[in-house]
């Protein structure tokens, strides 16, 4: 009905729609010139990216283009509505200036860039509550680099009374043009004509210590003038200080250099020797910075080594100490009103992150320099949950994350808030400043973090992982019914918050694994839009490694874990046709096709073929493939390929082709490090894995995992060897295991291995120099142990597996494969184990059957009765291969067609389209009969 309306009014106001058209029009073009405005600088104006997202999608409407189903749209209000602040600022300047501005600030990703004609438009259409007008300079990749956010200058002045505030400026404006705003901004507001302005900054001090300075000696202070001629974001000044000039007189003026060094020198000298009061200081020169507290400075020698510093001038004003608070000492033992203890000191987050250690023995040094194991008292915050309830928690986060600042020990205290029970109640709130000071932690002290959550109990590891995922789910199932997904940007800050936290999660469980990896995937981030999620969620990976911040916004890309396999197949498969597309000439991007890549291969010496045909300079790797066999007449839809990698593994991986060798009771196959063929065919049988990887068909190889995780670049480890010789990984975790000190005796081993050659004669190598001659002891058995796994896992095949690593990477260099573990390539393109023909079942189409009749009821009854190989064979009957696709088999398109009545013909397929062609038999016993005899007796592609 809402798209009938639209229409209507569009047939009554035809100029609409020519409005939007031209609209459009200008949009796409200003976005194509920015994308060549390499080292330019432009006039620009700054448009909120939200309301250019409700704009497209407003005019995406009249165009026929839909974000969403049923969804209608409403025309957007006035432009950069969302970006005006409600900031105080201590005077205005005169006449509207744009530096009044009242702006939040604004992150690259929050804006997009237009010129005037199209901000014209928009404004005579849409009306704006700011117009955001800047320069900007791009650099040579056509990335704007200007800063487009105001300075927020703090500045300090007096007329009548000392007056401390915040106005703004651009950091680029110079001096001298600041200050003649400044004076006519005096005289609008305040009525004063100044003579002149001078600015000041103090040399030394902060904001704090340079006004206390100043006032204490009548406006003399340790200053210095800032040059007309520089810019005002040139010097950084924390507080600028405006000095007035009224008949001829100067406000301040320079305090003598003899008196401001000594202050200074005193003020640092009591730091160092007394410290600022706090629990911990980051700081040095103070007595309260553990690190410089253990220098044990005599007040003599410390008194000497600050005047030999002040002498050199080699004091880092940015390291001395500037604090001027008392902090509460850590909570170790609880009194009998621990809620008002705790509330106390939840004021001081270093010192709540230093309470509650377990075993405490009077130092913090196992926080400070281990950082390992956070050591938390569980008695004390059992105790604790029995009287801390969501309101009280709530007001401890408060006070803990109020400022930005991070410890090693505030890291600590989000260990100690982990573990009160009633945390998980506090995740669905949007306004979270947990959530939100653990999203700007930098990626060490996540890292910290992640080894911490290790130490946490099990069920609250889980528990804590559930709640995430459980508010998650719901987050997306809201935005799902929004007509613009994740339009806000708090509702992309709200988002991202809960995902870094579940990273950490996931990372630390990494470290120590306790559950399947499978428990972070959240199967609804596939359906966050409505429709064509695969295509919105790529553009939006695209746009992220492409820097086209014009259209980002989110992608869940950034956190890959997250995803489940089969979407992250579908956004495979989309990278993969656009690289396909991308690579061929102007004439098949403009039909929006892909070239494909012809090999032209010969039955009789397929690997040769292959390799000629794979090594002509200048063919697209990328391309789809399109086989023909020498001879032999037949268009490639599919089947052919799928037959051309059969026949091609099946040599390439034969053990007597000597390539490959079998471990593990024969059960995977492994690199042959005294292989007899030239080594460019590993690098052929890389090649050959990516090439199946971007044409979507499945190996039958029986490769183990840790090939895959060592193709993504993954660290194999000792556990990975269980995969590839499980007698040997036994030996060596008995090894491990072996705590009595005969170990030279009970297992007699050196550090040397004995290996085999093709013929079957020993090899020895040493794992150390002269490691025969080393015998393995109970002190040096780990190195051991390290030096096996580092040799049978990565040295003994380290030159085949170069080769068969770049052939792969040669093929497969998109952003997509990025997303993928090893686990899941390996999934991808050996396909799945699992063979689930109810699956099959359910998602198959019928031409010329009725889903629901007694024929096709007992078809599937027969086939259900089949055991594990003869199910395998009836899938390489139908579709060319055996293997179970990412999604399982409901994910394949199969279709039963009806193909003659009464006859005596077998049932075949057309394995191009995975289309089973079945005859209508005059009996279901002959049905059965005739399956029977077509998968017993057909080693083919059953194909017609």
């Amino acid at each position: 009905m809402q798209n009938l309306q639209n229409l209507l009014s569009l047939m009554q106001n035809p100029n609409m729609l020519i409005s939007y058209q031209q609209q459009t029009h200008l949009y796409q073009r200003t976005i194509k010139n920015l994308e060549k405005a390499s080292n330019k600088t432009l006039e620009l104006f700054i448009i909120s990216k939200t309301w250019v997202r409700q704009w497209k999608h407003y005019v995406g409407q009249y165009e026929g283009q839909y974000y969403s189903i049923n969804q209608s749209s409403r025309k957007p209000g006035p432009i950069n509505s969302d970006l005006k602040s409600d900031e105080i600022f201590l005077f205005h300047y005169p006449n509207n200036h744009s530096f009044n501005q009242k702006i939040v600030k604004l992150d690259p990703e929050d804006y997009v860039l237009v010129g005037s004609d199209l901000m014209n438009m928009w404004h005579l259409e849409f009306g704006s509550d700011l117009t955001i007008f800047r320069q900007i300079t791009f650099d040579e990749n056509s990335q704007p680099i200007t800063n487009v956010n105001l300075l927020r200058q703090e500045i300090y002045m007096k007329i009548q009374n000392s007056t401390r505030g915040i106005i703004q400026v651009d950091e680029k404006c110079l001096i001298k043009q600041w200050i003649m705003l400044i004076k006519s901004a005096l005289k609008s507001e305040f009525q004063l004509n100044c003579e002149n302005i001078r600015l000041w900054k103090h040399k030394h001090f902060p904001a704090n210590q340079a006004i206390k300075q100043l006032e204490q000696h009548n406006g003399k202070f340790h200053g210095q003038i800032l040059d007309e001629n520089q810019s005002v974001g040139y010097y950084k000044a924390d507080l600028i200080i405006i000095d007035i000039q009224i008949n001829g007189k100067w406000q301040f003026e320079l305090l003598d250099l003899k008196t401001a060094s000594l202050e200074e020198f005193k003020y640092v000298f009591n730091k160092a020797y007394k410290g600022c009061g706090k629990f911990y200081c980051d700081k040095n020169y103070c007595n309260s910075n553990p690190v410089f507290n253990q220098l044990q400075f005599e007040k003599a020698s410390l008194q000497q080594f600050l005047i030999e510093s002040f002498k050199e001038d080699s004091i880092d004003w940015s390291e001395v100490c500037w604090s001027t608070d008392q902090e509460l000492k850590p909570i170790q033992e609880i009194d009998e009103d621990i809620i008002q203890q705790i509330n106390k000191v939840s004021n001081y987050p270093n010192s709540f992150g230093g309470s509650f250690i377990q075993d405490f023995n009077g130092s913090y040094e196992s926080i400070l320099s281990h950082n390992i194991n956070p050591r938390l008292n569980t008695t004390i915050i059992n105790e604790l949950n029995k009287v801390i309830n969501i309101n009280i928690l709530k007001g401890l986060i408060t006070n803990l994350y109020r400022s930005k600042e991070s410890s090693p020990f505030k890291l600590r205290s989000i260990f100690i808030i982990l573990h009160f029970d009633c945390f998980t109640q506090i995740i669905p709130e949007k306004s979270n400043s947990f959530l939100e000071f653990v999203f700007n932690l930098d990626k060490q002290s996540k890292n910290q973090l992640s080894q911490y959550f290790t130490h946490l109990p099990n069920q609250r590891f889980q528990n804590i992982i559930e709640a995430l995922i459980r508010n998650l789910i719901l987050f997306i199932q809201y935005q799902q019914n929004q007509p613009i997904q994740l339009l806000l940007k708090a509702d992309i800050r709200y988002l991202m918050q809960q995902l870094e936290l579940l990273q950490i999660f996931y990372k630390s469980n990494e470290k120590l694994k306790r559950i399947n990896n499978e428990k972070f995937i959240v199967k609804e981030v596939s359906k966050l839009y409505p429709v064509r999620a695969e295509l919105l969620e790529y553009k939006q990976f695209a746009c992220l490694n492409n820097k086209s911040l014009e259209s980002y916004y989110f992608t869940f890309c950034l956190y890959p874990w997250i995803i489940p396999i089969e979407f992250k197949y579908q956004i495979l498969t989309m990278d993969s046709s656009v690289n396909q597309r991308s690579q061929g000439d102007f004439i098949w991007q403009q039909m929006g096709l892909a070239p494909s890549l012809k090999l032209l291969i010969d039955r009789n010496d397929i690997v040769n073929s292959a390799l000629e045909q794979l090594s002509r300079k200048g063919i697209n790797l990328k391309s789809k493939l399109s086989i023909v066999f020498k001879g032999e007449q037949g268009i490639d839809q599919g089947g052919l390929t799928r037959e051309f990698f059969s026949l091609l593994t099946q040599k390439l991986f034969d053990v007597q082709f000597t390539m490959f060798v079998t471990r593990n009771n024969n059960t995977v196959l492994w690199f042959n490090k005294h292989h007899m063929e030239m080594p460019i065919k590993y690098e052929l049988i890389g090649m050959l894995l990516g090439l199946a990887l971007y044409n979507q068909v499945l190996l039958d190889v029986s490769f183990p995992q840790l090939v895959f995780k060592k193709l993504m670049n993954e660290t194999v480890q000792f556990e990975d060897l269980k995969e590839l010789d499980l007698d040997t990984y036994k030996a060596l975790n008995l090894l491990s295991e072996y705590e009595k000190d005969d170990i030279e005796q009970a297992f007699a081993f050196n550090f040397s291995i004995t290996e085999y050659d093709n013929w079957g004669q020993p090899l020895q190598v040493e794992l150390i120099q002269n490691g025969s001659q080393i015998m393995v002891t109970q002190k040096n058995k780990e190195q051991y142990i390290k030096l096996c796994t580092e040799y049978y896992l990565n040295q003994s095949i380290q030159k085949e597996f170069q080769r068969f690593h770049a052939g792969f990477w040669k093929v497969v260099d998109g952003n997509g494969i990025k997303l993928l573990t090893g686990a899941e390539l390996q999934t991808m393109i050996l396909g799945q184990k699992h063979l689930n023909m109810y699956e099959l079942e359910q998602s198959t189409k019928y031409d010329g059957f009725d889903k629901n009749s007694e024929y096709i009821r007992t078809f599937w009854a027969y086939i259900h009765s089949l055991d594990e190989q003869q199910k395998k064979r009836f899938l390489f009957f139908c579709t060319g291969s055996d293997r179970v696709p990412v999604g399982g088999l409901k994910s394949l398109k199969f279709v039963i067609q009806k193909h003659g009545e009464n006859t005596e013909q077998l049932p075949s397929a057309h394995t191009c389209f995975n289309v089973f062609l079945l005859p209508q038999y005059d009996c279901l016993n002959k049905m059965m009969e005739k399956l029977n005899i077509a998968l017993e007796n057909s080693e083919g592609f059953g194909l017609m």
